[in-house]
């Protein structure tokens, strides 16, 4: 198996990892109501980014977010 298959396949553990890491790094440099605040100006900026892109679909966010499982 080589690196991008295996990127691939963990590639949810590997971001959620590295943004708990950064998340963790802010928290204690600067305190917990920066880091929110930072990361939510991340979040934003991330999303203005794939709105420029045209490749964000807030439709498909809204229909997951209220989607019911049965």
């Amino acid at each position: 198996m080589d690196n991008k298959e295996t990127f691939m396949r963990y590639r949810g553990r590997i971001v959620g990892l590295v943004s708990a890491i950064i998340f963790s790094l802010l928290f204690l440099t600067v305190g917990l109501g920066y880091a929110i605040a930072i990361t939510i100006f991340v979040l934003i900026g991330f999303l203005v980014g794939k709105w420029f892109d045209r490749d964000l679909d807030i439709g498909s966010y809204i229909e997951a977010l209220f989607d019911r499982r049965r």
